[in-house]
């Protein structure tokens, strides 16, 4: 049977990188001397605004102004996240750390920055001391339950995505990647379940549509799967009709 598969969600995987990031907008700053937090406002703003050389050059300057004072370190590694440069941000979420050992977001972001070095160990490491911190954000047991599917720790996956689906029911992304862990774990039937549900609150992306499918074609359940298929292309997956080809016999 099928054991085609679209992968984690395709959304950004680790969401609210910037969960905590000042994201307000700031308008351009006009001091003729400015104090330790117009440069963290200014900072942010021109972050925002994707000039991270700028955003760095003043973050840098606040720390000359105030050298014990965490947040701008948080910042660049923000910044330095947007950039791609993992092991960068990795060092300035350290050194926020290092000042202000309970600084719950300087460990989320951290975390997810060690999850893109495939750090997994170390990543589940910061989720869980966030979570700590602040056991009430869904997005940090998400962020831990993917950083266990790498790990292979699918029962420690199982429970995170059970516990970030209680704290948020429309939490469509995990239930999209535990229905791709029960797909993996060969468990159709319960992959086909959180499908629906992903399905119920995203109807019209057709990732859960065409993944729906091939659990269904597991399940033995032909007539579901090709219908789920025709949805899945109607709504524009490029592959839905090489597979409706294969699977169900339609030209």
């Amino acid at each position: 049977m099928p054991g085609f598969m679209k992968g984690l969600y395709p959304r950004k995987l680790l969401l609210a990188v910037h969960f905590f990031v000042l994201g307000m907008l700031l308008p351009k700053l006009a001091f003729s001397q400015k104090t330790y937090q117009n440069y963290i406002r200014s900072g942010n703003s021109k972050d925002s605004l994707k000039d991270y050389s700028g955003a760095i050059t003043d973050f840098k300057e606040a720390i000359k102004l105030d050298p014990a004072k965490a947040d701008p370190y948080y910042y660049i590694g923000n910044v330095e996240f947007d950039k791609s440069e993992y092991q960068k941000a990795v060092d300035d979420y350290t050194k926020a750390l290092t000042i202000a050992s309970n600084y719950s977001e300087a460990y989320f972001n951290r975390g997810n920055a060690l999850y893109e070095l495939k750090k997994y160990d170390d990543a589940i490491r910061d989720f869980t001391s966030f979570i700590s911190l602040k056991p009430s954000v869904s997005e940090a047991y998400y962020n831990r339950a993917n950083a266990y599917v790498k790990n292979k720790d699918f029962n420690a996956a199982l429970d995170d995505y059970k516990q970030a689906l209680i704290m948020n029911p429309n939490y469509y992304q995990a239930y999209y990647d535990r229905g791709n862990l029960y797909f993996n774990l060969k468990m159709f039937r319960e992959a086909t379940e959180d499908y629906s549900q992903v399905i119920k609150i995203v109807p019209a992306d057709y990732h859960p549509w065409f993944n729906r499918a091939m659990a269904e074609f597991n399940l033995d359940d032909a007539n579901e799967g090709c219908e789920d298929l025709n949805k899945a292309k109607d709504l524009g997956d490029p592959e839905a009709e090489d597979f409706l080809n294969e699977l169900c016999g339609q030209p």
